[in-house]
């Protein structure tokens, strides 16, 4: 297990704990620390986004330089633009889908990422409502 894979997998033992909490869950110590884990794998597992990003470019402008020398290669042997085209993508289709992997990977941990912003941030709202609450009942005794 590499560790980007343990990264994931603490990131989502946090988030099934916080799923399996009950609606009156009140130990905000608790909380504030596990969000706190969360944060830290969070900012590990941005790293690995950019790393899907950089390679997901990196493998968009290799498809598109093999493309475009290919296809100039057609057209200087007088081949209707629309044919040089067509041949240069054909002869270029393990670039197309190496980006379109790439492509598909960066946008997969983009998505898991967008989904644990969303945890954090309902895990501030609960920790806020909890101090809230707290400070209420410290004013009414």
């Amino acid at each position: 297990m590499n560790q980007f894979d343990e990264i994931t997998e603490e990131i989502t033992k946090i988030i099934s704990w916080y799923n399996g909490l009950p609606i009156d869950y009140s130990n905000i110590n608790e909380l504030m620390y596990a969000r706190i884990k969360l944060v830290t794998y969070a900012s590990n597992f941005v790293v690995e986004l950019g790393n899907a990003r950089y390679n997901w470019k990196m493998a968009e402008a290799n498809y598109e330089k093999k493309r475009r020398e290919a296809m100039n290669v057609y057209i200087s042997a007088n081949n209707p633009i629309s044919k040089a085209v067509e041949l240069a993508k054909y002869n270029c289709i393990n670039e197309l889908k190496t980006e379109k992997e790439n492509d598909g990977i960066y946008h997969q941990l983009r998505y898991i990422y967008d989904n644990i912003c969303s945890v954090v941030d309902t895990m501030n709202q609960h920790i806020s409502n909890l101090k809230r609450e707290e400070s209420q009942q410290k004013l009414s005794e």
